[in-house]
């Protein structure tokens, strides 16, 4: 809600334990609050409707074309200006809740002392404000609607945060977590995890067996020919004569049920047939024949280099041989990762149980040149560790085990062997730079908690239909 504008703080554990464990889970959107209603709303807060016209004049407000758009779709555009209006419209109904209020007078004031406005001898000068409004093509009622807009959203921050008052104990303590000196003892665990040519082919025949529907792909068999100006037209040329025969072609498609009967005048077309296909990888010169495998009917296509005219036969789903060497070896990358999952999980769950020793993380290895130490100089010193877990790192006390990555995603098993504690006082330099930096801190976990706040006063509903048919619209 609120967090669309502002930075709230996130959980540093969260963001760490996901990423070593590797839970495989999806967050998409608002997730269970959208809603199957067939609608000409996309979304409903508490009683209030958002129809599809505030959604398409929001997006025209934002000047996002619908090229942009159409472009993005996939990205999830519309959720993100969704979720953009939602925004807007929270804060338009708290300011309507705390009755907040902007004078014309006090409007009036913020123009005339607006910089842009101002004469030489800083007095405001009404010619330069109208050049404004034709500059920016906006008539002078519409600009000061959004100038009340704006200022009524400060006023409702400030009411939020604006008495925020900092300790000397907070901004201490701030400044030791971001500056103190951490010695870790750490392990790399790849040495520990099952290597591809480790496992049996018992253990793969039991993992495609009980992933037997998960593992099913479509194979295809289809036909097709590749059309040049070589066996179209008896020329290497790209000219007038080949796109005319190419548009004929095309406008005779619906016409005819197959390749052959379509193309059984161009006697230097040869149409090939492919059978028992499935796609590799997105680089496949057939990729388009994959993904349009369920249209039965003649498909063409511009190659650039090529025209490509197709027909898909017949599709069956089913599991690939494993001596295909693709299959196995995803396979294996599979059984690979589940195993690093295994292993990390079973690490991690005893340590957020407590019961990870110190004899635990010794006895993890009998080499004890395995073993590294390193010295973090602050929170934001991610030379060896990535920045989330060095964040995670300074969060714990003295004496904790944890799992850590690296910027390559390499996992380690780590101990903080000592924190060494930096202090400050309201005489150091930096004093006033952490007082500035604790108020931010403060603020945002105001926010944090009233996001929360706002998420359990207004009931939301999207109406997925509406979005789809949005979708529709822009493709």
């Amino acid at each position: 809600m609120l967090n669309k504008l502002k930075n709230f703080s996130k959980s540093k554990l969260g963001a760490v334990v996901v990423f070593i464990v590797a839970l495989p889970f999806v967050f998409f959107g608002m997730g269970s609050v959208f809603q199957n209603k067939d609608t000409n709303n996309v979304a409903k807060i508490n009683n209030y409707n958002i129809s599809t016209k505030n959604f398409t004049n929001h997006i025209s407000s934002l000047g996002i074309n619908s090229e942009v758009i159409r472009n993005n779709l996939d990205q999830n555009i519309l959720e993100e200006i969704l979720s953009d209006l939602l925004a807007k419209k929270f804060i338009e109904l708290e300011i309507d809740h705390y009755n907040l209020l902007i004078s014309d007078e006090k409007l009036v004031k913020i123009i005339k002392k607006n910089k842009n406005f101002l004469d030489q001898n800083s007095k405001f000068d009404r010619i330069k404000y109208e050049k404004f409004l034709i500059e920016n093509n906006i008539n002078a009622s519409d600009f000061e609607k959004r100038l009340k807009d704006r200022e009524l959203e400060k006023k409702l921050f400030f009411l939020l945060n604006g008495g925020i008052n900092v300790p000397d104990f907070v901004i201490k303590k701030y400044y030791k977590y971001e500056n103190s000196k951490i010695e870790l003892r750490f392990i790399n665990l790849d040495d520990f995890y099952k290597k591809k040519s480790q496992f049996t082919e018992i253990e793969i025949a039991n993992y495609i067996k009980n992933n037997n529907d998960n593992l099913k792909r479509d194979f295809i068999n289809f036909d097709y020919t590749k059309i040049t100006p070589k066996n179209l037209i008896g020329t290497e040329e790209y000219n007038e004569k080949f796109f005319s025969e190419i548009d004929t072609i095309e406008n005779n498609i619906s016409n005819f049920s197959d390749l052959k009967n379509l193309l059984n005048n161009y006697e230097n077309i040869n149409i090939e047939k492919k059978t028992n296909y499935m796609l590799i990888n997105n680089d496949d010169p057939f990729k388009e024949v994959y993904d349009n495998r369920f249209d039965n009917g003649i498909q063409i296509i511009d190659k650039n280099d090529y025209i490509l005219l197709f027909q898909v036969i017949n599709i069956e789903n089913k599991i690939p041989e494993i001596t295909d060497k693709n299959f196995k070896d995803f396979i294996l990358t599979t059984l690979v990762e589940k195993e690093k999952f295994d292993f990390n999980k079973k690490i991690f769950d005893k340590i957020n149980a407590n019961k990870f020793s110190e004899a635990d993380f010794e006895n993890i290895s009998i080499d004890k040149s395995l073993f590294k130490n390193i010295q973090l100089n602050s929170v934001k010193d991610n030379n060896f560790f990535e920045i989330n877990s060095v964040e995670y790192i300074y969060s714990l006390p003295e004496k904790s085990f944890l799992l850590a990555s690296d910027e390559k995603g390499k996992i380690y098993l780590a101990k903080i062997n000592k924190i060494k504690t930096q202090n400050i006082d309201n005489k150091n330099k930096d004093f006033d730079t952490y007082y500035n930096k604790t108020h931010e801190k403060l603020k945002s976990d105001v926010f944090s908690t009233y996001d929360l706040y706002l998420n359990n006063k207004y009931n939301v509903k999207i109406y997925s239909r509406t979005i789809e048919r949005l979708r529709n619209y822009f493709k």
